[in-house]
């Protein structure tokens, strides 16, 4: 099973796992961590770098990253963007983890292709949509 790492600025990758965990239940595969406003970037990556050995049970790894160019995000692409056995996603939300956590039984490649190719269906105008039936 593939290990996700959510990642991400404060608090938000803690309270995606835990309104996740209301939706879908516990999972042991899924793990979090944020970057508080006195965090130095170099503890910040030893905890990274920990968190994926913990998390890698030998199918890889998915980070899901808060947003691109952000330190979270920076941070794991500095430490694993060659390696190939993790994968980095950004843009993380809701949608994305229930997705990626239903698949995580899938190789991580297939994940991480999986999780993109259904990207788009995860930020909709609700209103529109509602709005275009008449």
């Amino acid at each position: 099973m593939v290990g996700i790492i959510i990642i991400s600025h404060s608090t938000l990758a803690e309270s995606l796992k835990t309104t996740v965990s209301l939706i879908v239940g516990e999972n042991s595969n899924v793990f979090t961590l944020g970057l508080m406003k006195n965090d130095r970037m170099e503890d910040f990556a030893a905890r990274l770098k920990k968190k994926v050995e913990e998390a890698d049970k030998g199918d890889g790894v998915l980070i899901l990253a808060d947003m691109f160019g952000g330190t979270p995000c920076n941070t794991a692409l500095s430490l694993f963007g060659s390696n190939d056995a993790v994968r980095i996603i950004t843009g993380v939300n809701l949608p994305v983890v229930i997705e990626a956590i239903m698949h995580s039984g899938r190789p991580v490649d297939e994940l991480g292709r999986l999780i993109m190719e259904r990207r788009d269906k995860s930020i909709i105008d609700a209103k529109a949509i509602f709005k275009n039936r008449g």
